[in-house]
């Protein structure tokens, strides 16, 4: 499977959340090396619960400050992210599902989750954040 690499199209204009955007592109094609070698994903899942800790506070506080409109519908997709990852972490560590098979989820998850949330609900957000920024 090819390497996923940032391109500006992702970018939503704001330095600190691209370099965090990047952050979930490593992740990402992290987890497919793992899972094409063989290897532990619990690693990928370390960084990806720091990733969405430090993300998902920074976005919602700017958000906040922007009076982004869209804020709690927002705010709602990052928990399902969070409870997602919380269940899958759960079913990776009962040891009764194939890691294999979670691997290939949680790829497959991501990859969905930065086209739908990073390239559409994102976006959505990008002209209101800049201006406060730029303001």
């Amino acid at each position: 499977m090819a390497t996923l690499e940032w391109s500006e199209s992702y970018s939503v204009g704001i330095p600190r959340l691209d370099a965090q955007h990047k952050v979930l592109i490593r992740v990402i094609n992290q987890l497919e090396e793992e899972r094409r070698t063989g290897g532990l994903i619990v690693a990928v899942f370390a960084d990806l619960r720091r990733y969405v800790k430090e993300h998902f506070r920074d976005e919602e506080a700017m958000m906040r400050a922007a009076d982004y409109a869209d804020l709690e519908p927002h705010i709602q997709g990052h928990r399902h992210f969070e409870e997602w990852l919380t269940s899958i972490e759960m079913a990776y560590n009962s040891g009764g599902t194939s890691a294999y098979y979670i691997a290939e989820s949680v790829h497959q998850f991501l990859k969905d989750w930065l086209i739908t949330h990073i390239l559409a609900k994102d976006m959505a957000y990008k002209e209101t954040l800049t201006r406060q920024i730029n303001d």
